[in-house]
């Protein structure tokens, strides 16, 4: 397999449209002979981007059209008729069916686009990217799979249900760089962040599976302190508050982590949760640029979303049905919980204050009451 690194590409140093130059550094694909000859004349594009821990394998379905990969961060391995190891900056043209495997590298795994062209028999409905993990084993293993990408399949219509909610279409509207809205969106996200690291904590106490309890110290090691990071960038406040709404629904889900089994309990985590943050979260960036609290959950809820399936691929004997019911249950709260912060948003419904000693206590770290408090605070 061809891997083409983009120090080959000639350079646009400049770009004029309307007399006005855009400086930086421009690579056009069809400048590269190679590139140009492999590229189609004009079709549609499926565009997704691919996330490989180190280790990560993944093995693309059969696609019938040409593609390619734009490796943007990282490294790793292609693996096909001759493997071939790729770096960030480099592009890989794969014929149809010529993409065998990927694999993510040490230290830090892989981060890529992945590029189709597509033709009148192509799908780019799958809901893992464009590819989906290879099977775990013999037997019964890849019908466990199938049955658990259609639980994945079920969870992107949830998605993309959600897509088109309320809140998203507010975070998607001029409305929403309002400074009152953007303060009131805030404090509404703080009181929830209070309670998700509750969730977090629940889950690490009530779950005794070996593998899972390794993801859930590893989740709430990557979680912990990121409500007292979101009080910090609104600034000091005047006491912290309290949501009905907000409130009910994250004690379901605390109180579901006692009373759901683990397999129930990584559905609600990892595929509801985190799936629901991965698009809230990065849409929010557009709102609050600059404010790394979107930022670094833009990388990473979309990487605690695959370590949900990665675990549920490993567990034996999973009872869809249940985990089906987990799915709906579990989006119906966080579609509760997001109308209430738009409905805050939009400042048709305020939060309750509560004096101090009611307030939430924030994570394990602890934290101060004007770090934890909802009232706005100068930006």
């Amino acid at each position: 397999m061809r891997v083409i690194n983009t120090a080959g590409i000639p350079a646009i140093e400049s770009l004029k449209t309307d007399e006005r130059a855009l400086l930086g550094l421009f690579k056009e694909f069809r400048e590269h002979a190679e590139l140009s000859a492999f590229l189609p004349e004009g079709c549609r594009l499926s565009l997704r981007w691919v996330r490989l821990s180190p280790e990560q394998p993944l093995r693309p379905c059969d696609l019938p059209t040409r593609g390619m990969l734009v490796v943007t961060e990282g490294r790793g391995e292609v693996i096909g008729e001759s493997p071939r190891e790729i770096h960030a900056g480099d592009v890989v043209p794969v014929p149809p069916g010529g993409l065998r495997g990927l694999v993510g590298g040490a230290p830090d795994g892989l981060s890529a686009i992945s590029v189709h062209f597509e033709g009148e028999d192509a799908r780019w409905d799958t809901p893992c990217l464009c590819a989906a993990p290879a099977p775990g084993g013999p037997g019964e293993a890849p019908r466990r799979g199938a049955a658990l990408d259609r639980l994945v399949e079920e969870n992107e219509a949830h998605a993309r249900e959600f897509v088109d909610s309320p809140l998203m279409r507010l975070l998607r509207s001029e409305r929403a760089r309002g400074d009152d809205v953007r303060r009131r969106m805030l404090g509404a996200l703080q009181i929830w962040s209070d309670a998700f690291q509750k969730v977090l904590c629940a889950r690490v106490v009530f779950e005794s599976h070996p593998a899972a309890c390794a993801i859930a110290e590893r989740h709430l090691a990557d979680e912990v302190g990121h409500n007292r990071r979101l009080a910090r960038m609104r600034g000091p406040s005047r006491s912290p508050s309290w949501d009905r709404g907000i409130a009910a629904g994250s004690s379901w889900f605390i109180e579901r982590m006692g009373s759901a089994s683990t397999e129930e309990r990584t559905v609600l985590v990892h595929f509801v949760i985190e799936r629901c943050a991965d698009i809230l979260l990065s849409a929010a960036q557009a709102v609050f640029p600059g404010v790394d609290y979107f930022s670094i959950h833009a990388q990473l809820d979309a990487d605690h979303v695959r370590l949900g399936y990665d675990l549920l691929k490993s567990l034996p004997g999973l009872d869809v049905p249940s985990l089906r019911g987990a799915l709906t249950e579990g989006w119906q709260m966080m579609n509760m919980i997001c109308q209430r912060i738009h409905d805050i948003a939009e400042g048709g419904d305020a939060p309750m204050d509560l004096p101090p000693a009611c307030g939430p206590v924030g994570d394990l770290g602890g934290g101060s009451p004007h770090e934890l408090s909802m009232a706005p605070a100068a930006e």
